[in-house]
């Protein structure tokens, strides 16, 4: 029942894919996600316009994707009269694109227009206001580019981690 209400709620939703209750989704008809996404709870997409989220992405609790522009001057977000006298609430959007293979940790905000590649890494609480390149670590608020992602961070590579005490 759960998996029908999710292929309902989405423009697509790849095989695999667990949401941890709560999401929240502005109107998910916008919303392109690939195989097998893990979101952990209160995972937010507000969709006003595309979203495109590759396979095999993971999300921490907290995560957002933000597509919304509202207007910066007062009076615009109040509304604009419009040539026939009345008033309008205008905003507009740009598309959210994320790669394949990414992690974003506990707490991270995506803004609207923004690219992140395919393997990257991004830090918890940071607020992702620009592109990241593929195979990047990045964090920070606003969020940045802290190295490239190598062989070297593999876990393989910390003492003891993969030890099973085969004592002897």
């Amino acid at each position: 029942m759960r998996s029908e209400i999710l292929a309902d709620i989405f423009a697509q939703l790849g095989e695999g894919g667990f949401l941890q209750g709560p999401i929240y989704i502005h109107y998910g008809t916008h919303t392109k996600i690939g195989k097998r996404l893990f979101a952990n709870f209160n995972f937010t997409i507000q969709d006003d316009t595309f979203v495109t989220i590759g396979d095999d992405c993971n999300f921490g609790p907290n995560v957002t994707i933000v597509t919304p522009i509202h207007p910066l001057l007062p009076d615009e977000r109040r509304g604009l009269v419009m040539s026939d006298g009345t008033q309008k609430r205008v905003c507009h959007a740009k598309p959210v694109r994320i790669g394949n293979d990414c992690w974003f940790g506990a707490g991270v905000t995506v803004c609207p227009g923004v690219t992140v590649g395919d393997n990257c890494v991004i830090g918890a609480g940071s607020v992702v206001t620009r592109d990241i390149p593929a195979g990047s670590f990045a964090a920070g608020v606003p969020c940045r580019v802290i190295r490239e992602i190598t062989e070297a961070d593999s876990v393989r590579n910390i003492p003891g981690l993969l030890d099973h005490g085969d004592a002897e």
